[in-house]
């Protein structure tokens, strides 16, 4: 999918607890972006012993504006003391979740943020 992907943009990710070496040699396991006036973290948010949204928190000294997230496949759209929490979902992987999806990020002079939910992953 790396392949594909990279044949129309350059890639940026993060690497999950179930990512192979190959992944985990091509990215790191957290990030920060900036886009225009924006910082956004991402990370793939596995561990113990904290919910998946403490610990995408805690992953940054520095809180950005926006930190994306997956790990749950639960899809996510929150703000915590000014910081945006968003996962996407799946969208190949939906597990116990009713529907598959993704986000979108909308980044100009503020932030727009969406789910996009379908039932069927081959449509």
């Amino acid at each position: 999918m790396y392949e594909m992907l990279k044949g129309y943009a350059k890639v940026e990710g993060v690497y999950g607890n179930t990512d192979n070496q190959e992944i985990r040699s091509l990215f790191p396991r957290k990030k920060v972006l900036k886009a225009g006036k924006f910082l956004i973290g991402v990370v793939h948010g596995d561990g113990k012993n904290k919910t998946t949204e403490k610990r995408v928190l805690d992953e940054f000294e520095d809180k950005p504006d926006i930190i994306v997230f997956g790990h749950s496949h639960i899809p996510y759209l929150r703000f915590d003391q000014g910081t945006l929490l968003f996962n996407p979902g799946s969208a190949t992987d939906k597990r116990k979740q009713p529907y598959y999806s993704f986000g979108i990020l909308e980044i100009e002079d503020e932030i727009k943020s969406k789910h996009v939910f379908y039932s069927n992953k081959n449509e």
